[in-house]
């Protein structure tokens, strides 16, 4: 576990894409609330092939507060946008959070009070106001989850969470399976791989408009592929290489 000073300095990584109607406010959002009360802290934009105006938006915080730009000429997609921006964390602790105005960047705080004591502490989003089919899945979800992989999680895929410098370098280096709900696949890598996880509830509200990660159209199609993988990812977490005693 990464050694804990009263106020450490934190990456933090925020995955952007067509997010011109919110992304400024949560920049700034984010400089008040978090970067400025911990001095060395950083920002890092993983913007992934916006065409609405985000990456010019963007370019103004990249100059004026110097906020880390990490993109790519051609869309990435989440995972690869993700795993691209922890490479290039230099703090003992990155926060992530899920762009898209759902999250209060004051509950930050209530993860940053337990870090020292897990290696990933999740916000598990209560107090929810989005729609009740993606309540309904996220409890069916996590669900399955449990019972195939027989392990304890809550909130597996909350995109709202602090990972110790230790966990983020060790799973950037590993090939992940998904390219969508991804933080599930996270959270199960921490475990198998020896890490302990902390669970603190926070506020989620509905996004303005239509999810950009992951729209109505497109959920069904994404669960049925990341379930298809299930089989694969539980024979790499169960191998002997990979299970710390």
């Amino acid at each position: 576990m990464t050694n804990c000073s009263h106020n450490d300095p934190v990456s933090v990584i925020i995955t952007v894409y067509n997010e011109a109607a919110t992304i400024e406010d949560e920049i700034l959002s984010i400089q008040s609330k978090i970067l400025s009360k911990l001095p060395g802290s950083e920002l890092i934009i993983a913007e992934d092939g916006s065409t609405d105006g985000t990456k010019e938006i963007i370019s103004q915080y990249v100059r004026d507060f110097g906020v880390i730009h990490s993109t790519g000429s051609e869309r990435k997609g989440y995972a690869k946008a993700l795993k691209d921006a922890m490479k290039i964390v230099k703090n003992p602790y990155m926060f992530f959070s899920d762009t898209g105005a759902k999250f209060e960047f004051d509950d930050f705080w209530k993860l940053y009070a337990i870090r020292d004591k897990y290696s990933l502490v999740i916000g598990v989003r209560s107090e929810r106001t989005d729609r009740l089919y993606r309540r309904f899945l996220t409890i069916a979800y996590n669900f399955v989850l449990k019972k195939y992989f027989h392990v304890y999680l809550e909130d597996a895929d909350s995109g709202f969470r602090i990972y110790s410098r230790e966990l983020m370098n060790r799973l950037s280096a590993e090939e992940w399976v998904n390219k969508s709900l991804i933080g599930s696949e996270l959270a199960l890598r921490t475990i198998f791989g020896g890490g302990n996880i902390g669970y603190i509830p926070v506020a989620y509200k509905q996004r303005p408009g239509t999810s950009k990660a992951l729209p109505p159209q497109r959920i069904l199609k994404t669960v049925i592929s990341v379930l298809k993988n299930f089989p694969k990812l539980k024979k790499i977490l169960s191998s002997a290489s990979y299970v710390k005693p």
